[in-house]
């Protein structure tokens, strides 16, 4: 299930599922408890609303059944971020729920929390237009209020590039993603 039939029509090409649905997490066009597993990679951090798709998660899982997600938190691209930030204090980077807002509704929801832990992961990049050219690939767009209206000017660019130099490894220039991995379960008897 995608929300975006492009991707839908993706994976279609690629194979392997019988059944592609465009739906919204926030509102899952499935029968209530239809489903054993709800597995979602990558997705949720673009939910504006992480309650509703607990929510939506127990409505439509079986008695027993397991929502696993992985998403992204607070520390995703920090250094792209604060490279950004040296350069004009604007939002040039996505915005993502701290850890501590997905503890706070995965454990609000009624679905019990069989783990739930952040581990980073770091990408390197030979330049930062290897880092913003696989963003863009991935549709990472930055949806924040406070990002740049129009094209990022030469001058800006360059005072990225010169930023971004700071954090510099030995692999290459790092791209930190600060990721979440959830599994929940939904209660086999109502009331547990």
């Amino acid at each position: 299930m995608d929300i975006a039939e492009g991707m839908l029509q993706h994976a279609r090409e690629q194979g392997g599922a019988h059944h592609h649905v465009a739906g919204d997490a926030e509102r899952l066009p499935l029968r209530d408890a239809s489903v054993e597993l709800i597995f979602s990679s990558l997705a949720v951090q673009w939910c504006g609303d992480f309650r509703a798709v607990l929510s939506e998660a127990r409505r439509v899982l079986q008695p027993g059944g397991v929502l696993a997600f992985a998403s992204l938190c607070v520390g995703t691209l920090h250094e792209l971020r604060e490279s950004w930030q040296a350069v004009d204090g604007l939002v040039h980077v996505n915005r993502f729920r701290r850890l501590e807002d997905y503890q706070r509704l995965c454990g609000e929801s009624e679905l019990q929390v069989l783990s739930l832990a952040a581990r980073p992961h770091v990408l390197h990049y030979p330049d930062v237009r290897s880092l913003t050219h696989e963003l863009k690939a991935l549709g990472a767009h930055n949806l924040n209020p406070g990002r740049p209206a129009g094209l990022t000017g030469r001058a800006r660019m360059q005072g990225l590039l010169q930023a971004y130099e700071g954090f510099r490894q030995p692999l290459g220039l790092p791209a930190t993603y600060q990721v979440v991995y959830g599994v929940l379960q939904k209660p086999s008897v109502e009331g547990e």
